[in-house]
């Protein structure tokens, strides 16, 4: 039958293993085989249990089937063999003990513990010691069992020390201070478990992790070509001095580990490394969900397996890599040259990022994945993915757009992709690449893909550019045309009024450059005009505002917004022969806004502002026919000056023009028919043909160092068609529909509706 001791006031064990109550009632110790046993303070006999509930400061011994539970005490030091330890809300602190004892504060061999809410300390050794324990020289080892939450561990040297054995960590600080060395966790040997879970922080001066080989002796739990398994679950390694985790190897023989970090786990570095493997050492390291950054590192003749997965980054070099795969929308973002024997790519990023250009060599690519590159074409520079064996799946390249780019008229194709053999395919994603005023495309070359001239487009922060410094001449005149269709309401009336027009025009543009892009339009004009005596015919002055707004619509995404405000002054005389008179002076304030959507993926905007005064005359005669029906030759010229400016986009590019000029010529007729109603009413339709000539020649726009004609000369044809109601003597509606076609310009169709209001 086992007995349970409750340890009062200053009990002790001594060396022959007695143990003396405050009863002074002595109790004999079973089986003392150990001689670490004989050090302790206090023994706990094979299968007895003790509890201790209040601070003693002493150390104890646990033999083979025993039990010690410490719950809310502090005591010195525990030493358990092939038993149970069972501690919480307690404190271990080998302190306690003199300090010429260099033995951790807890020792577990073959041993479990639990530890919840509990502290483990020691200022000259380790603090936690988890070993298996060969029994009776039984060749099967014994493996420990440590569950620790939320408690804390320090030592020097090494704050916990592990193998053969399982180990769980949650919510738990491991701490490991620099003696001979700094490493919060040492798990020797190729057999363990370790899982650190749960926001615990395990942090060593030098290392963070380290796992050595021992070499394959009997009884400390060594399986040859077994690898130690560690789980890192939303928690943090870290190296202060030295890296996150290292693998070493000892009497000739390497460690193997595999190790995963999971759910936003971190390593942290302070020699820039978060992993380095050495002596023929074998890492298996898969990244789930996690965001790591620093160098993965394998010397020479060790072997370094790198998996990324499910959203995992890493932003750092890999030197010496093994195989490396790169899964679920992962991303490997290298600083600085790497080299993997093979990459594996599914679905998965690889951007070459940091200061210059870099080079990743490898001997085997394969699957489904984006490489993220930089080139300048004007130093023939950029970042080259190197496959010195074969290459195999199909690869997009996202060459990183600029809008700053210099490129030189002629240049040599630049190599960006070499391949010794393969079936591999490579494609650019938008199928170019934007540097500056051009888009460039990719060939292949033999086994090797680069960056051309030939064929090269102009790019879409170009276009944005040339379509903003060539609207505002279209939607100018479209302004003009609501104006005039105002005062041919007003001619020959001796009453004036106040009006207002809404308006909607589309637009089929193109510039001397090559630019197609369309241009929708809807605006609002208004104003008032009255009656001026003159001696001979009708003469009306006003004055008129408005607003309209352009939507410029570009290839691949790319858009650009022209707002208008305007104002301007206007009159128009009705000779008594039927000769007519118009003329308009107009001043508009441009405000300009662009969007680039670059083939990278990225976006560029940009905006600015400029004004305009522009003029029109038109000259015509009213011809009154039988049947009501007239006709009304007519023929205008108008003109616009649009103010250049400076205009850059977010992504650098530069554009520039002096002035954008617009000079048109119209000749044209109108014809209709009045048809007045018993009510007094009167209703007017009629239809428009004209042809019009564009005469000015130089809008140039230049884009960096690069000159761009944006010229709008050539002629076009018009059609239009409309009717005016009069409801009564004071109330007008009207409704004009437009059509336009010739070089340069389009205008599927155009609609307004008015309505006047007499005085």
């Amino acid at each position: 039958m086992s007995s349970k001791y409750t340890l009062i006031g200053m009990s002790r064990i001594t060396a022959l293993g007695i143990l003396c109550g405050a009863t002074s009632v002595c109790y004999a110790a079973e089986d003392d085989r150990l001689g670490k046993m004989a050090t302790a303070d206090v023994v706990v006999a094979r299968g007895d249990t003790l509890d201790v509930n209040t601070s003693t400061g002493l150390s104890y011994g646990l033999q083979p089937s025993s039990t010690l539970n410490v719950n809310g005490a502090t005591v010195g030091r525990v030493y358990s063999s092939a038993a149970t330890l069972n501690l919480n809300d307690a404190v271990v602190d080998h302190d306690l003990v003199p300090v010429t004892d260099k033995t951790p504060a807890v020792t577990i061999e073959g041993s479990k513990l639990t530890a919840n809410n509990s502290r483990i300390v020691n200022s000259s050794a380790s603090g936690l010691r988890v070993y298996s324990y060969g029994m009776g020289g039984i060749p099967i080892p014994v493996r420990s069992e440590a569950a620790i939450a939320n408690s804390f561990i320090s030592g020097v040297g090494m704050a916990m020390q592990v193998a053969g054995s399982d180990v769980s960590v949650s919510g738990t600080a491991v701490i490991g201070l620099r003696g001979s060395s700094g490493e919060a966790v040492g798990i020797d040997t190729n057999t363990s478990s370790i899982t650190i879970n749960d926001s615990s922080v395990i942090k060593g001066d030098d290392i963070g992790l380290r796992v050595r080989s021992v070499g394959s002796s009997p009884g400390v739990g060594v399986v040859p070509n077994t690898p130690s398994v560690i789980d890192i679950d939303h928690s943090t390694i870290q190296g202060i001095n030295g890296p996150a985790i290292k693998l070493v190897g000892a009497r000739g023989e390497g460690a193997i580990a595999q190790i995963t970090l999971r759910n936003d786990a971190s390593l942290l570095s302070g020699n820039a490394n978060l992993v380095e493997v050495y002596d023929e050492s074998a890492l298996d390291l898969t990244v789930d969900d996690s965001r790591l950054t620093g160098n993965l590192f394998a010397e020479a003749g060790s072997t370094l397996d790198v998996e990324l997965r499910n959203g995992a980054q890493l932003a750092g070099n890999v030197i010496n890599g093994n195989n490396m795969a790169i899964n679920a929308d992962a991303r490997w973002q290298l600083m600085g040259d790497s080299d993997v024997n093979k990459l594996t790519v599914e679905s998965g990023h690889v951007s070459f990022a940091g200061e210059g250009f870099h080079t990743l060599s490898l001997n085997e690519l394969a699957g489904h994945g984006t490489f993220d590159m930089r080139i300048n074409l004007d130093t023939a520079q950029g970042d080259l993915l190197e496959v010195n064996g074969e290459a195999t799946g199909y690869h997009k390249l996202n060459v990183k757009n600029t809008g700053v780019e210099v490129v030189p008229a002629e240049f040599d194709p630049l190599r960006i992709v070499h391949t010794e053999g393969g079936d591999a395919r490579f494609g650019l994603i938008g199928n170019r690449v934007d540097l500056g005023a051009y888009s460039y495309l990719l060939e292949k070359q033999g086994n090797d893909w680069f960056i051309v001239g030939e064929g090269k487009t102009i790019s879409p922060s170009t276009q944005s550019a040339l379509a903003l410094f060539n609207a505002g001449p279209a939607i100018w005149n479209s302004e003009l045309t609501t104006l005039r269709s105002r005062m041919g309401e007003v001619r020959g009336q001796e009453e004036g009024g106040g009006w207002i027009r809404s308006y909607g025009n589309r637009f089929n543009a193109s510039t001397g450059a090559g630019l197609i892009y369309d241009q929708k339009q809807q605006g609002m004009s208004f104003g008032a005009d009255a009656p001026i005596p003159v001696a001979n015919g009708n003469l009306v002055m006003g004055l008129m505002g408005g607003y309209s707004k352009s939507d410029l619509d570009l290839s691949g995404g790319t858009s650009g917004t022209v707002n208008s405000y305007y104002v301007g002054a206007y009159g128009t005389w009705l000779m008594d022969e039927g000769y007519y008179l118009d003329g308009v002076l107009k001043f508009n304030r441009f405000r300009n806004e662009s969007k680039v959507a670059m083939s990278d993926g990225g976006e560029a905007k940009g905006r600015y502002n400029n004004e305009a005064v522009g003029a029109s005359i038109e000259f015509g005669k009213h011809i009154e026919l039988a049947d009501d029906y007239f006709v009304e030759p007519y023929t205008q010229l108008s003109g616009v000056s649009i103010g250049g400016d400076s205009y850059s986009l977010s992504n650098g590019m530069k554009a520039k023009n002096s002035r954008t000029q617009s000079v048109l010529g119209k000749v044209g007729t109108t014809a209709g028919r009045n048809f007045v109603f018993d009510d007094g009413s009167i209703v007017q339709p009629y239809v428009r043909v004209a042809m019009a000539h564009e005469f000015a020649r130089s809008n140039d726009v230049t884009v960096n160092e690069t000159r761009f004609d944006n010229n709008l000369f050539g002629s076009r044809a018009e059609l239009g068609a409309g009717v005016g109601v009069s409801l009564s003597k004071r109330l007008q509606l009207h409704a004009d529909f437009d059509y336009m076609k010739g070089k340069h310009v389009e205008q599927p169709w155009g609609a307004n509706l008015g309505l006047k209001l007499a005085f």
